[in-house]
């Protein structure tokens, strides 16, 4: 049964293209985030003819004090794919201006012009109300919170609207990852890595790596493996329904 992987920063690893092959040599379905179109366009050529990989069209929240979001080259750019990522907010210490440029993209990014259906990893650092009003309102059927760290009463509203929570090593040490893990029913599981952030036994995480994370969760979560394909397989299955 294949592995999957929900969030991996494919371009922050020392060799891209050589953690890519590794990823598609032992079958593991991917996403692997952007956070830019400009990054997502450099790098699409590189990754569009992998089976297992699939390069998501992001801009990440934290690149908004640096860059306005492109929209006419998020726009040209939609049609090469059908999943986003990461994009979110996360504008607790920012200014005003930052924070009110990270809302206007995120409604851009999730609006029915763009979302048609495709499926979104989202970041919420601390903005997790704000930011699922926003999905809800644009009609975004399909997402994933990834590493989701928020309050519990909005965790239930994510799970009654249908959307996903992607699980990583990280989760499993400390109190608060195990509290949400406890909570979310086993047909809104899915995992990521996070890689190369969210270390493994203060490692960076590479595909080899995988298979023992997923060894790990089946202590907290039995058939882990099985869920979190079942999962995956129902999304992509949703996401072809809206097309």
């Amino acid at each position: 049964m294949p592995l999957i992987d929900t969030h991996v920063h494919i371009d922050f690893y020392p060799d891209p293209q050589k953690v890519a092959r590794q990823y598609e040599a032992l079958k593991i379905y991917t996403m692997f985030v952007t956070n830019l179109p400009e990054l997502f366009q450099k790098h699409y050529s590189s990754f569009k003819q992998f089976k297992y990989v699939r390069l998501c069209l992001g801009f990440h929240p934290q690149v908004a004090s640096e860059y306005e979001l492109n929209e006419s080259l998020f726009k040209e750019l939609i049609c090469k794919t059908r999943y986003i990522g990461e994009v979110g907010l996360d504008y607790i210490k920012e200014h005003t201006d930052i924070k009110n440029r990270q809302i206007k993209a995120f409604e851009y990014i999730t609006s029915p012009l763009i979302n048609k259906g495709r499926i979104y990893t989202i970041h919420c650092k601390q903005t997790e109300d704000v930011t699922l009003d926003i999905l809800k309102e644009n009609g975004v059927k399909h997402a994933i919170f990834h590493w989701y760290s928020g309050k519990v009463s909005t965790l239930e509203k994510i799970i009654d609207n249908g959307y996903y929570l992607s699980l990583n090593p990280k989760m499993l040490n400390t109190q608060n990852g195990l509290k949400i893990i406890d909570r979310l029913p086993i047909d809104r599981i899915l995992f990521e890595t996070d890689g190369p952030f969210a270390k493994y036994n203060g490692q960076i995480v590479y595909p080899s790596y995988i298979s023992k994370i997923y060894s790990d969760f089946d202590d907290v979560i039995p058939s882990f493996e099985q869920i979190v394909f079942k999962n995956f397989r129902r999304l992509l299955i949703e996401k072809d329904l809206y097309k």
